[in-house]
């Protein structure tokens, strides 16, 4: 079984594409239908999902017909054993659920990651059970109560829905979540340095799209489209009386597809047109359109990443690019993503806003300074309370010991951070759900009994 991704327009969604299935060269008609219904409804609340979101989506339909076809099956004749048998292989599990390493030759998936996988084929044969498309899959479903809306200020959402709505089906197949996540993934400064020499090592226009995004918080995709009209003018700004670390709007598409504003210092303009658009730029992109011709690929006349070869740069290209890096720096593991440049963007404002202001992020308790909130909405386009405690977490993780180790925490460590401790109980909330008991609860005992913390006294 051959499987290839091709991406397209979508015929009725402006500017907009989605990655449709061929396998042997043909189209699958059934998961075009599947795709073509999820690029419409398939975000949060059956709003339009994120525009870079298809690649995903339609890697996993694929991903669930090539282990399908190694057991001898396809969609239709799929049974919930041979769906378990997958996901057993990918956690690396025996029969009995155990872990059971020994037994594989290669890394188990994360527990959250597998339970996104299952989620996605859930869906995806639901839609074919509306649909009336036969197949032999019987799901073993159990209802789970939604997630209340825990901030005062969206309190009001739980109140808009009927009764029917307040429960929704969970396939018993998902496994327990991964540990709680504290903190994002952010590298100190040092660290960054050491990538950006590993990334320009491989290619120049790899260093300066990390630094782009470090330096204004973009995601990869938007930070891939920017077009080589943003980085003119420095000089008309700085003779306006700008200095290098002023900054300037530059728009950009956002994940949702809209029109957005994010800041960009000009000394990251002027590092860009020095290093890349004076003269690299021009030679690369003679070798691009050059390319076009020969191979008889349309032009992209806006993009402005090329590389050495004179091939258009992709988020493919930049996530191998980071990968090779971040092995070249030791990280076989815990690799860093480009994703991770948005966070550490984040990061690094926040420490310097809290320094410049004088707040003192190792005092924050259960409730934030607003002001920290207030930078971070403006400087990501949005944060919520939870988002921002963590970038906090981050923040002082990174003040502490420079780096970023996980979400494993010393007992001595919890017992003094209230934001941890408040996260904690909210994940306990959401756990127990009516059950949960304020006078009984103790948030010591289910942070150790979740992995969360160790009890590091008896060291």
């Amino acid at each position: 079984m051959k499987i290839d991704y091709i991406k397209v327009v979508h015929p009725t969604i402006k500017d907009r594409k989605i990655s449709l299935i061929f396998i042997d060269n043909k189209l699958d008609l059934v998961s075009a239908k599947f795709l073509m219904y999820e690029a419409r409804h398939g975000g949060r609340n059956g709003f339009i999902p994120g525009r870079e979101s298809h690649k995903l989506r339609a890697n996993r339909i694929g991903e669930l017909y090539r282990h399908l076809h190694a057991l001898g099956k396809c969609w239709r004749t799929a049974t919930e054993i041979d769906i378990k048998k997958i996901r057993n292989a990918m956690l690396c599990w025996n029969s009995n659920n155990i872990e059971s390493l020994e037994n594989y030759d290669y890394e188990p998936i994360s527990n959250d990651s597998m339970n996104a996988k299952l989620s996605y084929w859930f869906k995806f044969y639901m839609y074919m059970k509306k649909v009336g498309e036969f197949h032999e899959l019987k799901m073993s479903i159990i209802k789970v109560r939604k997630k209340n809306y825990s901030s005062g200020l969206l309190a009001h959402l739980n109140y808009r829905e009927n009764q029917d709505n307040k429960f929704i089906d969970v396939w018993l197949l998902k496994v327990k979540p991964s540990p709680i996540q504290f903190s994002y993934h952010a590298i100190s400064k040092l660290e960054y340095i050491h990538l950006e020499e590993r990334l320009k090592s491989i290619d120049i226009v790899y260093a300066l799209i990390a630094y782009l995004m470090v330096e204004t918080g973009l995601r990869a995709a938007a930070a891939l489209e920017v077009k080589e009209v943003d980085f003119k003018n420095l000089f008309k700004y700085l003779n306006s009386g700008k200095k290098k670390d002023d900054v300037i709007k530059l728009e950009y598409i956002s994940k949702g597809g809209n029109l957005d504003f994010c800041d960009i210092p000009l000394r990251a303009i002027e590092r860009i047109q020095k290093e890349y658009l004076s003269r690299e730029f021009v030679k690369r992109r003679k070798l691009y359109t050059d390319r076009c011709f020969r191979l008889g690929k349309k032009y992209n006349e806006k993009n402005i990443w090329f590389t050495d070869k004179g091939k258009e740069v992709n988020y493919t290209d930049l996530r191998l690019a980071f990968k090779k890096a971040s092995e070249e720096m030791g990280r076989y593991k815990n690799k860093i993503t480009a994703h991770w440049m948005r966070h550490t963007f984040a990061t690094w404002t926040l420490i310097d806003y809290s320094d410049k202001n004088n707040i003192p992020l190792n005092s924050t308790g259960v409730s934030i300074d607003i002001r920290l909130k207030n930078i971070l909405m403006r400087k990501l386009g949005h944060a919520s309370e939870s988002s921002t405690m963590k970038y906090i977490i981050t923040a002082i993780e990174l003040l502490n010991t420079g780096t970023h180790n996980g979400t494993i925490i010393p007992l001595k460590s919890f017992l003094e951070s209230k934001i941890v401790q408040n996260i904690t109980r909210e994940k306990a909330i959401e756990e127990f759900d009516e059950e949960f008991d304020e006078e009984l609860f103790d948030v010591v005992k289910y942070a150790i009994s979740k992995g969360i913390v160790v009890d590091d006294s008896y060291v």
